[in-house]
């Protein structure tokens, strides 16, 4: 079997199907409504037992990082649907989760891209999860209006397809990773909300950064 390129990504839903294995970041889990992803993660799970019942319950992989270093990788079965076809497919997910060294969450507008740096303009801050019947959000307050800048010549957006595990930046809109700040122009002048985070990863304890948009 062909040896198989692992990188971690952001949101499994974006990988194409006829890909059957990945480590992930499983930030979803942590970044946004934890318990509630978390429930759907074991209806998927289940559906995976059903429909793939021959498929062993979880694999463990070995992958080199650019150092040349063994990474052993445990992952689980699940099943996600391919957002371009609608077609379920198999795929195994990576269990160790990232130290979460911070993340911070507002809501406001990107007032201009400029010199690949975001000028954003932040009109609610996260304060905690509520939880009200069976289900979690956000909860933010009104803040005086202020600017935070996200400056790219901090991100590394660069994948290195020559390694078989590596840690890398992020940069997403509604869960797709984006190759370029520029595609970000388009949200320009529209009230979104913004994730701005930092992990190390469980194998390497490299760090890396993720800067997620969300349109709501």
């Amino acid at each position: 079997m062909k040896k198989r390129k692992i990188i971690n990504i952001v949101l499994i839903a974006c990988i194409a199907i006829g890909i059957f294995f990945v480590i992930g970041f499983g930030l979803i889990s942590k970044i946004e409504n934890k318990i509630y992803l978390q429930k759907i993660k074991n209806e998927i799970l289940a559906k995976a037992n059903q429909k793939y019942s021959d498929k062993p319950e979880s694999i463990t992989e070995t992958f080199k990082d650019k150092d040349g270093r063994e990474v052993e990788v445990k992952m689980r079965k699940i099943v996600v649907k391919d957002e371009n076809t609608g077609q379920e497919v198999l795929m195994y997910e990576d269990i160790a989760e990232p130290k979460i060294i911070y993340s911070k969450t507002y809501k406001g507008k990107i007032e201009r891209i400029e010199d690949r740096r975001i000028y954003f303009i932040v009109d609610e801050e996260f304060s905690e999860p509520i939880f009200e019947s069976g289900t979690t959000g956000y909860q933010f307050k009104d803040v005086k209006n202020y600017q935070i800048i996200f400056d790219f010549g901090n991100y590394n957006l660069e994948v290195d397809t020559s390694v078989g595990y590596f840690v890398s930046d992020h940069l997403t809109l509604d869960f797709k990773s984006l190759d370029s700040i520029e595609d970000l122009e388009k949200v320009i002048g529209k009230y979104i909300r913004v994730q701005d985070s930092k992990y190390r990863d469980y194998y390497t304890g490299g760090d890396y950064k993720v800067l997620s948009f969300f349109t709501e």
